[in-house]
């Protein structure tokens, strides 16, 4: 299988360009934080002007008579820049880089156009400053945005920059993608719950989560009662209401009941049941003395004028309250009443055939029933709310003014000046949202959960940052339920959701990751009524228009989530087939959804054509073997699928099912699932190349791996990706004996000798922000830098301080510092005394210093960034792990001369039991050995990606053929002689090269021995956890082995004389 040999170990030393930036950036890498950025564009372009255009006028009235309309009409959000004055020449621009260096955010202002009238006169407009929000790196109104290359190194960056990330304080943190109830659909379910929602209702329901184009929300269910009858349940500021199915029709169209009752039940109308009980509706409506449109809408309104007195003014008539009501809390993706009408008919018909057990209970669940809610449109949500805030805190700051005025006063416009100059909270709020992962809002965002919503993304490695930009949650609801569905994966999940990254424990299921290929859509439509046009030419009847043949034989046609038409049943197929040609063609919008879901003798979904055209679905690429073009695929066509005879997709890579971490496992299709999902996270805490600008960072913690190396064995996707930039391990000679009792259970033996000239080297970077502003008044108390009374400096009179600390009173770069050397030294300016502070901490190197302002402001500078390079060599206890999900401590550094050594001299870097092969399963890493055998001989580096080799072809049999060539062993086995008396060992012994990491979980970090501390006040035992200056407890396993091995007398001195011994007094009686 010569295919599966890619020479590509010598390909840089073949290359004119190596060691150059390139002219473009590697879009594979670029995409990984597409969502993300992708989302806040949209926030920043088409979401902006949205919700400036969906936030309903404020009207109120003052005491004079004069009434007052306040409306949005714009909104800007400029570029990060450096104030006036300050900042290089010519350049005002703000750089992330800067940002991460002074600890500060990456912020700019965005500014409202408020609008404002007095008794509906002239309308004159006011711009106000909101505050400063954080930006998105690399969106549009980034500068990073847009540059080459070459461009973004010079400005401190990466080459292949993904953004999709903030900056809040110097930390970067990322919004979550989180998992939400697909937009604009009715689904049938079956809740518990909702029997207690109200008396007589039952378990049964209909809901539909409306989304409007600026992402806002909200959730109608039309619940089945037990009389029969149907109420649609609305939320109103976070309080539910319940109306009767026929008073919410009929307060949407001006109808006569006789009509409103054909509109129900066409198609249905055999369905006696559900005739019966619109009749009984309808009947009851008029019990209440309402029969006409008006005369409903008035008593709506009159029932819910008491709700909304906070936004609609006083002189609004009833029938006004109703329609703003169904306007912006019912159905408010749909524009006009009709729609909506039309869409509650829908539902109703698919309610009482849920009822009835003629189509089945839809469950959320389900990856085609969820779609993704984005960080920009979260973001588009608050934003939002905060521009309602303004506007109220507007309206009664001039209310309250108006109150305290004794004579007529008359709104000037210094007067809304003032009162919008006090609502400036809307960047500090955004900062705290993002710096927190908390939202404090008042509607909720149509959101779950209102805490971690961010995370840190910490470059910790190449792995755990592309893991934070594709990682998906279900929500922190689920964490909590005892139910397993929200965690299974189901068939529709292929090639959408990876089926081996995901954690395990606790989030396991409910963290999951998005598919290498999986795209989740951010761009709409341009010209919306396009589609509906190709709808009629393709032969479907307007939804008022006549059909050809009865409701009966027709199947319902709905685009996002409204009714628009009618098409035969028998034709519905060949339909939706010209439908998906056309959207392959490009003559349709090419992201359009398209599901036809055919009517089924015994129990299936509700029959229709669903077609969704909104943002935030799940889509991926498939080729369409009846075009041989490109398409896109939802997780609904899987479904689609299995009803044809035939196939009409293929799909465009054999692991595109896999995440971009799951598809760097080698052989994983020869491994357990589970070992391949250990490889996913524990790839994410591997110590490797985190970044190569190490100059410009000053991440509080980052691990790097001294020597990293490229795995002579690699997946495809390893190079297509440019891992090899950022390496994560090395490659080992490993020998699987049992040849020392310090390799039982996971454990391994190193070579001492390899490890001495640099295997696994590693090196840990701390920053320490120092800040002066702080020591003024103790811990937590903070001056302004005019106020402060420090600086950095050096005491000149203390000889000792010069061989460590410059003038400036900081380290010099390059110093070595142990336990108690002069860190830092500072000029009390009250005292006329200097204060020096030792270092506390492991020996170190201080790699770089700087100084810097706590603000744009001149003046003295206030704060420091101090850089530690601490030296993390291996040792016992640290932590190893192969790419097949096998991790194990270091056991001990084992002599060189000690090691058995093969005839031609190799000896084995690592000792790896062969007893820890079977029960883990691992076949992959067998064939990694023999295949990093046959690599390391050739100079070659060999394909490792899964479905590769198949039963007719095995990899066993490609790569022995190859070690016979190199004169080994076709198994791969090598006679090998003991190191400590020479002679040769009686087994063949299975030898060689096997990718390993170093994770950066090691014992210098976990270690806590102490005599003396705080101790548990219930237990008498040594308090938990190292930070709090806790100690190791004898725990029950601990206590078991201690028994096992006899050792009485140190079980009781660990026990009872040196852990938990307690003296209590006693009183004598």
């Amino acid at each position: 299988m010569a295919n599966n040999s890619v020479q590509l170990s010598l390909r840089h030393l073949k290359d004119p360009n190596f060691g150059r930036i390139p002219e473009t950036r590697n879009e594979a890498v670029v995409s990984l934080g597409a969502p993300h950025v992708d989302s806040f564009n949209f926030f920043l372009g088409k979401g902006l002007q949205e919700i400036v255009l969906d936030i309903p006028p404020l009207e109120f009235a003052l005491k004079n008579g004069s009434r007052i309309k306040l409306m949005l009409s714009g909104a800007v959000v400029s570029k990060p820049r450096l104030p006036a004055g300050v900042g290089r020449a010519n350049d005002y621009n703000l750089y992330p880089k800067e940002c991460v260096e002074r600890k500060s955010s990456y912020t700019a202002p965005i500014t409202v156009e408020l609008e404002w009238s007095v008794n509906s006169g002239e309308v004159r407009m006011h711009r106000q400053s909101l505050g400063d929000i954080p930006i998105m790196i690399m969106s549009q109104n980034c500068h990073l945005h847009g540059l080459t290359p070459k461009q973004l190194v010079k400005h401190g960056e990466l080459v292949n920059e993904t953004g999709g990330y903030f900056i809040i304080n110097g930390s970067c943190r990322v919004l979550r993608l989180l998992m939400c109830n697909r937009r604009n659909f009715p689904v049938a379910l079956t809740r518990e719950t909702w029997k207690r929602r109200d008396v007589g209702f039952t378990d049964k329901g209909v809901m539909m989560r409306c989304v409007k184009d600026d992402q806002v929300s909200c959730v109608n269910i039309l619940h089945y009662l037990s009389t029969g009858g149907a109420k649609l349940e609305f939320v109103l500021s976070r309080e539910q209401f319940f109306m009767p199915l026929v008073m919410c029709l009929k307060a949407l169209v001006d109808e006569t009941d006789r009509q409103i009752y054909h509109h129900l039940i066409q198609g249905r109308e055999k369905d006696t049941y559900f005739a019966e009980q619109v009749k009984a509706m309808l009947g009851k409506l008029q019990d209440e003395d309402i029969f006409s449109h008006q005369k409903c809408q008035e008593y709506i309104g009159k029932s819910f004028r008491h709700r909304l007195t906070q936004i609609l003014p006083e002189w609004y008539s009833d029938a006004a309250v109703c329609k703003y009501l169904l306007k912006h809390h019912v159905f408010i993706h749909l524009k006009t009443n009709r729609e909506k009408f039309d869409t509650l008919c829908l539902m109703a018909r698919k309610l009482y055939a849920y009822v009835g057990g003629e189509t089945k209970m839809e469950s959320v669940d389900a990856v085609s029933m969820q779609e993704v809610t984005l960080g920009g449109h979260t973001y588009l949500q608050y934003l939002r709310e905060k521009m309602i805030d303004m506007m109220t805190a507007v309206k009664w700051a001039l209310m309250f003014k108006d109150k305290k005025e004794a004579g007529v006063w008359h709104v000037q416009e210094t007067d809304i000046k003032r009162a919008a100059s006090k609502a400036k909270g809307t960047g500090s709020a955004f900062q705290s949202f993002i710096a927190t992962g908390s939202l404090f809002s008042k509607s909720g965002c149509g959101l779950m959960q209102h805490s971690g919503l961010t995370v840190v993304f910490d470059h910790l490695n190449r792995m755990r940052d592309m893991s934070h930009l594709r990682a998906i949650h279900r929500g922190a609801f689920f964490v909590e339920m005892k139910t397993v569905e929200p965690r299974r994966l189901t068939g529709e999940a292929w090639g959408f959701i990876c089926p081996v990254h995901t954690p395990d424990g606790a989030p396991c299921g409910l963290l999951n990751h998005l598919s290498k290929n999986c795209i989740v859509l951010n761009e709409m439509p341009e010209n919306p009524g396009a589609l509906y046009l190709a709808l009629t030419k393709l032969g479907m009847t307007p939804l008022h228009s006549t059909p050809p043949v009865p409701h009966a034989q027709c199947l319902e046609v709905v685009l996002e989530g409204g009714l628009v038409g009618l098409i035969r049943k028998n034709e519905a197929q060949k339909f939706a087939n010209k439908l998906r040609i056309m959207k392959t063609r490009g003559e349709i919008f090419k992201y359009t959804e398209i599901v036809l879901i055919p009517e089924r003798k015994y129990g299936g979904q509700y029959p229709g054509l669903f077609l969704a055209t909104g943002v935030g679905r799940m889509l991926r690429p498939v080729i369409n073997w009846t075009l041989a073009l490109w398409s896109l695929w939802e997780p609904w066509s899987r479904y689609t699928s299995l009803w044809l005879s035939v196939h009409t997709h293929l799909e465009v890579d054999k692991t595109s099912i896999f995440s971009n971490i799951g598809k760097l496992v080698p052989f994983s299709d020869n491994n357990p699932i589970p070992r391949n999902m250990y490889q996913c996270q524990m790839g994410k805490q591997t110590m490797g190349t985190p970044f190569h600008n190490y100059a410009a960072q000053t991440t509080s913690k980052a691990y790097r791996l001294q020597y990293p190396q490229v795995p002579l064995v690699r997946n495809a996707h390893y190079d297509d990706i440019n891992m090899e930039e950022f390496c994560m391990g090395f490659n080992a000679v490993v020998a699987i004996i049992s040849y020392t009792g310090y390799d039982m259970e996971d454990a391994m033996v190193l070579n001492k000798c390899a490890m001495e000239r640099g295997l696994a080297h590693g090196q840990i970077y701390k920053t320490e922000i120092v800040d002066l502003s702080a020591l003024e008044g103790g811990k937590g108390r903070k001056r302004s830098v005019a106020e402060s009374n420090f600086m950095f400096r050096r005491n000149p009179t203390d000889a000792n301080q010069k061989s460590f600390l410059d003038s400036s009173g900081l380290p010099y770069p390059g110093t070595q510092l142990k336990e108690a050397d002069p860190y830092y030294s500072v000029y009390d300016l009250n005292q006329r005394s200097y204060r020096t502070t030792p270092y506390k901490g492991e020996d170190c190197v201080v790699d770089k210093c700087a100084i810097m302002a706590a603000s744009f402001t001149p003046g003295e500078c206030q704060r420091a960034s101090i850089t530690i390079r601490v030296k993390r060599n291996p040792i016992i206890g640290d932590k190893f792990a192969s790419r097949s999900g096998q991790k194990g401590i270091m056991s001990r550094l084992y002599p060189t001369e000690d090691l058995p050594f093969s005839e031609r001299g190799i000896m084995p870097d690592i000792i790896f039991n062969p007893h820890g092969i079977p029960s883990r399963m691992t076949a992959g890493k067998l064939i990694e050995l023999v295949a990093g055998k046959s690599a390391a001989e050739f100079g070659l580096s060999f394909d490792s990606s899964p479905f590769k080799f198949s039963d007719e072809n095995p990899a066993v049999d490609y790569f022995g053929r190859i070690l016979e060539k190199a004169g080994f062993n076709y198994y791969g086995e090598d006679v090998l002689y003991s190191g400590t008396d020479g002679r040769m060992l009686e087994v063949e012994i299975f030898e060689g090269i096997i990718y390993y990491q170093r994770l950066r979980h090691m014992t210098a970090d976990k270690w806590q021995v102490r005599a003396t501390g705080a101790m548990d006040l219930t237990l008498r035992q040594p308090v938990k956890g190292r930070k709090r200056g806790g100690a190791i407890r004898i725990g029950e396993m601990e206590r078991d082995c201690l028994i096992s091995h006899g050792a009485a007398y140190n079980l009781k001195d660990r026990l009872m004389d040196s852990s938990d011994i307690s003296q209590v007094g006693v009183r004598h009686l």
